[in-house]
């Protein structure tokens, strides 16, 4: 694999705007409406605010690091044993990351839209379009990214202008009716969403530029944006009762579109923008993965890719796993993800501070 085809900033941004955006809107949000209902959006908000003093922690690291491999960085400084145990534990986070993307999607499609086709079947399709743009590279993931977000944006503004007729925002209060601990327990819920903005350190060795402070910050209020504006709309929609039942309340925006007694039904159009998004997530973790390990052979990285997506359709098959994961979504999810980035990335940003004696020294 080779670290010379680099991406613009505008690139990072479309990268990162459809894997984030995706979990924010099909995970972060129905765990937010069930935990705190009404609520819900002013701790996302909150936790915006505070993410911005959080994410000078990512530039503070891409700084150190002087925005090298990290995985060589690594190496250089604290030998291959402790690198390999960086890469194991990030293996496995990137590795279940993917494996809930993939089986919120096919679940999504089968309940939606292909309720008589194998989960397996749509799991594998899914996993061989993945491993072949994790295979060719960062920049095409980029390049893909780019051509499908203009679309997602746009269909994302559609849904929300066309339901305003449905709207009543009046239910977004009163707010504290139930006392600050619903609105507290969604700000850490979203605060543990906005921190998977730590994929910066892994992709940062592919900028054309360094990042500056102000960009990861503008990127972080785009994402915020991202979670609290279909959450928002879910609860004016909806109501907080209702919208806190709903697995899926970002997609059913979708189904109460109607433009005239001719132009309904379009909620097919959601297939679009959660595709793009599941797409683009799973294939650039898939490439983190890869990017690992230093293969030598561009053969031999396609057979580790292959080997990678089969365990995961082959995983994500197992009804025991797929019920295991549902409850982990739905139950841990949320808090396992704060606790696990938030030591995750201060481990990283110390070890950046440690001075290591080299051999000239």
């Amino acid at each position: 694999m080779t670290n010379t085809k680099q991406i613009s900033v505008l690139g990072i941004f479309f990268i990162m705007l459809l894997v984030l955006g995706i979990t924010n809107h099909v995970i972060m949000i129905p765990i937010l409406l069930q935990t705190a209902g009404r609520d819900a959006w002013f701790g996302v908000l909150m936790s915006m605010v505070l993410h911005i003093a959080w994410v000078y922690i990512i530039y503070f690291i891409m700084k150190r690091t002087n925005q090298q491999p990290i995985f060589s960085w690594f190496k250089e400084r604290f030998g291959s044993v402790l690198t390999w145990i960086f890469i194991i534990v990030t293996t496995v986070y990137f590795f279940l990351m993917a494996l809930v993307m993939l089986r919120e999607t096919t679940t999504w499609l089968k309940v939606s839209y292909l309720p008589r086709t194998p989960k397996s079947i749509v799991s594998i399709v899914i996993i061989l379009l993945c491993v072949y743009v994790a295979y060719k590279g960062i920049r095409s993931i980029a390049i893909i990214s780019g051509i499908l977000i203009p679309f997602v944006w746009i269909l994302g503004h559609f849904v929300a202008v066309v339901n305003l007729q449905y709207k009543d925002y009046s239910l977004l209060t009163p707010l504290f009716v139930d006392g600050y601990r619903p609105m507290l327990k969604s700000m850490a819920i979203g605060f543990g969403g906005f921190m998977e903005i730590i994929i910066l350190i892994f992709i940062q060795q592919h900028m054309s530029r360094k990042l500056s402070y102000l960009s990861i910050v503008i990127l972080s209020v785009l994402l915020g944006g991202l979670t609290i504006g279909p959450l928002m709309g879910a609860i004016a929609n909806f109501g907080p009762t209702i919208a806190s039942q709903s697995r899926y309340p970002a997609y059913e925006q979708w189904l109460l579109v109607t433009i005239t007694k001719y132009f309904t039904h379009v909620d097919f159009l959601a297939l679009y923008q959660w595709m793009s998004g599941a797409l683009i997530r799973i294939s650039l973790f898939l490439f983190i993965i890869s990017g690992s390990i230093p293969f030598k052979k561009p053969k031999r990285r396609l057979l580790f890719l292959l080997l990678l997506g089969a365990l995961l359709s082959g995983v994500s098959s197992i009804p025991s796993v797929d019920h295991e994961l549902e409850m982990y979504v739905l139950g841990k999810y949320s808090s396992v993800s704060l606790i696990f980035l938030t030591t995750f990335t201060l481990v990283i940003a110390l070890s950046t501070t440690i001075k290591v004696k080299t051999k000239g020294d």
